[in-house]
């Protein structure tokens, strides 16, 4: 018996060495080695796409007669004080624009609803436009032997993609904010992109804008560009079974009551925190650093002048009306004032800086 009972302590003891020894002795780990990777995820391939050049693609960075031999001869040609002309040419689609800078095409512009544009077209939506091609998130460049990174957002893949061609060239398409349906596409030479694209640099420096010093008639100019705003959102508005916004006198100077308010006193309406990127922004001169006001801003400036609306944005910097038309209905936000009901349409222009301004139609107001 007293074997059994001394065997049995002696077990018992063993056993509950076995279970506390790890409680009180850990194993030491053991050190396994994990590759690093980078957490930040990114579209298809860090490298960009290039995909075959045709269509617009072909006479961007081409002299402009290249281009007119295809196209004919500019119906409208304009200064924009920003060291390149715009053209307007015949396009029963819709609205064809070309920048032109030292006798080269530098950038094309165009507007439509049903038009193909090799290897795209318009109408198509966003997924269909990725699905067709492998669209880019990261683009690794080269200007001027110094190397730039831009990326893409998602928001920016979904409705303002960038596409490269294999010859040196690019192409931004904008998409509609709510319909997501492509509506404008803009081909351009690799400095026109560092200088008017909304995208993202991680590396290396945009190019700000450039604003011609010499003995411009800018109020001429700021006029011109108002009526081109006018017209080319109205002419989107056609193509879309819209009614086109109407003007009047009224509107037009309360817009350009707004902006010269805005201007002169913007501390108005801004706290000392957007007055400092307010003015960042302004030294800046860069378009991917744009300036919106918020609505609530927007709001103030109106009641300070006692002006009524029924919407309104003030953007900046704003050097091409049609490019930047298009970067506004690819923003939901912006575009729901672009297509909003039938209104009076008040436009603003002061170099860089626009208004946009909505009123009720004079006829509702008779009616009242």
């Amino acid at each position: 018996m007293k074997r059994v009972i001394g065997f049995l302590s002696i077990f018992f003891v063993v056993l509950m060495g076995y279970y506390i020894q790890p409680v009180l002795f850990p194993p030491t780990p053991k050190k396994v080695s994990v590759e690093q990777t980078n957490q930040t995820v990114h579209h298809k391939a860090l490298k960009h796409q290039t995909i075959k050049t045709e269509g617009f693609a072909k006479y961007v960075s081409q002299p402009i007669e290249t281009f007119e031999q295809q196209f004919g001869q500019p119906t409208k040609t304009e200064n924009s004080g920003f060291f390149f002309e715009t053209c307007n040419y015949a396009f029963a689609q819709g609205t064809l624009e070309v920048n032109v800078e030292a006798g080269k095409v530098s950038v094309i512009k165009v507007m439509a609803k049903k038009a193909k544009i090799e290897p795209f077209k318009f109408g198509m939506t966003s997924s269909q436009f990725s699905n067709q091609i492998n669209l880019s998130a990261n683009f690794a460049l080269n200007y001027d032997e110094e190397p730039v990174a831009i990326e893409l957002s998602e928001n920016d893949m979904r409705f303002r993609p960038l596409v490269a061609f294999d010859n040196q060239t690019f192409a931004m398409f904008f998409f509609n904010g709510e319909s997501e349906k492509m509506v404008g596409a803009v081909y351009l030479d690799l400095e026109n992109l560092l200088r008017l694209m909304p995208y993202q640099i991680n590396s290396g420096n945009p190019l700000a804008n450039r604003v011609q010093e010499s003995n411009l008639d800018w109020d001429m100019l700021n006029q011109q560009k108002q009526a081109r705003m006018i017209e080319a959102i109205n002419r989107y508005r056609s193509l879309y079974k819209l009614p086109n916004f109407t003007t009047n006198e009224t509107t037009t100077n309360d817009s350009k009551k707004l902006l010269k308010s805005f201007l002169t006193a913007p501390k108005k309406v801004l706290s000392n925190e957007r007055l400092e990127e307010w003015q960042t922004d302004q030294e800046a001169h860069l378009s991917n650093l744009s300036f919106e006001l918020s609505i609530a801003e927007f709001k103030d400036l109106a009641k300070q002048e006692k002006i009524n609306y029924q919407a309104g944005f003030f953007y900046s910097p704003t050097i091409d009306p049609l490019f930047n038309l298009f970067n506004w209905i690819s923003q939901d936000h912006l575009n729901q004032i672009i297509d909003a009901p039938e209104s009076e349409l008040g436009v603003a222009i002061d170099q860089e800086n626009v208004l946009v301004l909505l009123q009720e139609p004079e006829k509702t107001k008779d009616s009242e």
